[in-house]
C-alpha cells in the first residue's frame, strides 16, 4: 500500500470515528433539561404560597425539631399555615404579604411536636392554609449540625415563642 491510500485510509478512519462519537451526543439528553430542586430540602406549591427548601432539623426520633425554609407569599393578603405531624398539636406560622422570608430565624423558630422518624429519613408533613385546604409533602429531617447549627431544637420539648416583632418576618407558635 502506497503512503497515499493509507493516509487516506487513516483520515477516514479518524472521519468515521468522529461521526460516531458526535452520534452518542444526539441520543444522551442534556441534563437541564429536567428539573431538580438545588437544595438539602424540598419545594410544595399551594394556591397563594410557595414554600421553598423545607427541611425539619431534628437530633432524634420522638423528639422536638425546627421547620426550615422559606414561605414565598406574592399575594396582597398575610397567609396563614399551620404545620404538624399526624398525631400531634401543629405549629401556627403567618407569612407576610408580598414577602419571601425564611419560615424560622433566629428570633421566632417554627417549633414541631415529637418528629416521628430520625434524622437522615423523611417524614410526612402537612401543610395547612385557608386558601389551599390540607398539603402533605415528604420533608427530609436533618441533624442540627454545620449549617443547620443555629435551628437545634431546645432542650426540653415545645414551649410556645409568640412574635410580637412587626418585622415582616414570619412568625410561629408551636
Amino acid at each position: 500500500m502506497t503512503n497515499r491510500a493509507a493516509s487516506a485510509l487513516r483520515l477516514g478512519a479518524l472521519a468515521g470515528a468522529a461521526l460516531t462519537l458526535a452520534g452518542c451526543g444526539v441520543f444522551s439528553p442534556v441534563q437541564t433539561d429536567y428539573p431538580y430542586i438545588p437544595a438539602d430540602g424540598v419545594a410544595l406549591r399551594m394556591p397563594g404560597l410557595d414554600l421553598r427548601n423545607l427541611v425539619v432539623v431534628a437530633d432524634e426520633a420522638g423528639g422536638p425539631g425546627v421547620l426550615v425554609g422559606q414561605a414565598v407569599n406574592q399575594g396582597p393578603d398575610a397567609v396563614d399555615l399551620l404545620l404538624g405531624f399526624e398525631g400531634t398539636s401543629p405549629a401556627s406560622a403567618s407569612v407576610p404579604a408580598y414577602s419571601g422570608d425564611a419560615l424560622s430565624d433566629s428570633g421566632s423558630p417554627v417549633r414541631l411536636d415529637a418528629v416521628p422518624s430520625a434524622p437522615g429519613t423523611m417524614v410526612s408533613l402537612t401543610v395547612a392554609t385557608q386558601e389551599a385546604g390540607e398539603n402533605v409533602v415528604l420533608v427530609p429531617v436533618l441533624p442540627a449540625d454545620r449549617y443547620y447549627e443555629e435551628y437545634a431544637p431546645e432542650a426540653g420539648g415545645t414551649s410556645p415563642s409568640p412574635s410580637a416583632s412587626p418585622s415582616p418576618s414570619a412568625s410561629a407558635e408551636g
